[in-house]
């Protein structure tokens, strides 16, 4: 019997184990090892004082229908829950004050985040020509461009650093919104190409739908049914692996304790600079590749308040900081808006957002610390004094990977040094998208190819009809965090 060792219990390994099982059923073994003592990885849900706090991602794209067709195999269709009905708004701090996020031309034109002056630049963008060169570029780089210092500045680069903890001067536009430089190409002008697609749309008929989707119970019920699938015997918690090696035409999962496995297939399902320390024997270039993607630390803050100490909060689901406002927050998601079940009657749930590129030693200050440094920023942007009844922290080291500008080629020379050792594969939100479904998709392609070295395929069916592992959809990750 073959056997398949899986390195990392977070969405991606247990996504891998659970497509492996469901393929080969008795013809293969699937193994997953987590160093830890929880499986899930950056997926963290808690209930404190009926509160329902999320660590890590709080939801999913439902336009990438993996997640949501593996939900409906796994009987979680009647978990799923779209956000909030009514006010969506995302607001922007500046200047001491929130101000929506104008989404379209009218709301741009009453707006006062952005000066008469950073509006017409905007407006200028058709008239800029597109670049002659197709090289990857920096979100900084592409905004201040086509749009101006003010649309970077207040806008793009606070939504960036929100969703991606990232530093808009590095972020890559080839790996997180390549639609964009796309529109440049093809149109001439983002805002053309903007428009078009939304006559294209209107004319479709398609309905507006909901943006996300999470599970009733927090996504921690999406772990958990994925582990239920597996043999409690093939799952092992804090048990870290030293390192792989070749043996015999097969690979030795060497284990802390002088442990070992033997294994014909590895999946590492890890952080690229853990995967790089598993590799550095069996291949120091790839895992000099692998130390590339760089990750940086976060954290989240959980703080509940009775809604009889807050004063009356705006409609909506939370807002972004811009950098120049010096602010230790870079945003903030108003839990118990955007979902429903979140907070008991009478309260509200808040989640701050710290560290990320730039500022990641305010997420390396201790739970206390972080719980008081959230406080005194929920004062200062919203007037929040009260004294919270709920407090949850998560720290997140070096948790968040990178996207940077040539990403993708990274990506496509650790791919294929990795290809020519035969059955040794890497997956994981370091690659192909940070997001649930993204790190869902990348494990079913991984499993793919593993299972097509033996004839088998990996079909995951939903009501909708069979989604087979294909290649993975290029966009934005929202539902990061």
């Amino acid at each position: 019997m073959k056997h398949t060792v899986i390195l990392g219990g977070g969405i991606t390994g247990l996504t891998a184990a659970y497509i492996l099982r469901q393929s080969a059923g008795g013809a293969m073994r699937v193994t997953l090892l987590e160093s830890s003592q929880r499986l899930g990885g950056k997926i963290a849900t808690a209930e404190e004082n009926g509160f329902l706090m999320e660590g890590g991602p709080d939801s999913f794209l439902a336009r990438k229908r993996v997640t949501m067709d593996i939900c409906r195999e796994l009987g979680l269709e009647e978990q799923l829950m779209p956000t909030a009905p009514g006010e969506r708004t995302t607001y922007v701090w500046s200047g001491g004050k929130l101000h929506p996020l104008p989404m379209g031309v009218t709301p741009m034109l009453r707006s006062k985040l952005i000066s008469w002056p950073g509006k017409l630049r905007m407006g200028a963008e058709a008239l800029i020509p597109p670049r002659s060169v197709e090289e990857d570029e920096s979100l900084a780089s592409f905004v201040g461009r086509r749009f101006g210092r003010e649309a970077l500045d207040k806008l793009a680069a606070p939504l960036m650093a929100g969703i991606y903890s990232a530093d808009a001067n590095r972020l890559s536009m080839q790996s997180n919104f390549a639609m964009l430089p796309a529109m440049e190409k093809k149109h001439g002008s983002v805002l053309r190409g903007w428009l078009r697609s939304k006559q294209a749309y209107k004319k479709s008929g398609a309905g507006a739908g909901t943006m996300f989707l999470t599970l009733r119970g927090g996504m921690r019920q999406l772990v958990d049914a994925l582990v239920a699938e597996l043999p409690r015997e093939d799952v092992r918690l804090g048990c870290p692996a030293l390192a792989v090696l070749p043996r015999d035409g097969k690979y030795e999962v060497v284990l802390r304790g002088g442990e070992s496995l033997l294994a014909d297939d590895v999946i590492l399902a890890t952080p690229a600079e853990v995967s790089a320390r598993l590799l550095d024997l069996l291949d120091p270039q790839l895992a000099a590749r692998l130390r590339m993607v760089r990750s940086v630390s976060t954290a989240t803050v959980s703080l509940g308040f009775r809604e009889s100490d807050v004063a009356a909060m705006p409609r909506g689901f939370g807002f972004v900081v811009p950098r120049q406002e010096g602010r230790k927050i870079t945003a903030c998601t108003w839990s118990s808006m955007k979902f429903a079940g979140r907070a008991p009657e009478g309260h509200l749930l808040l989640r701050v957002f710290m560290g990320g590129a730039g500022a990641e030693h305010v997420a390396e200050q201790d739970g206390a610390a972080l719980v008081e440094a959230a406080r005194q920023e929920l004062r200062r942007t919203m007037g929040i004094a009260a004294e919270p009844v709920a407090a949850r922290v998560y720290r997140w080291e070096k948790g968040t990977p990178q996207y940077e500008v040539g990403h993708a080629e990274r990506v496509a020379e650790i791919e294929a040094l990795a290809h020519g050792h035969r059955g040794l594969f890497v997956a994981g939100a370091a690659y192909h998208g940070a997001g649930v479904p993204d790190c869902m998709q990348n494990a079913l392609d991984v499993a793919g190819r593993l299972a097509a070295q033996y004839g088998m395929s990996t079909v995951t069916a939903s009501s909708a009809g069979p989604v087979v592992s294909a290649g993975r959809e290029q966009g934005t990750v929202s539902e990061r965090k």
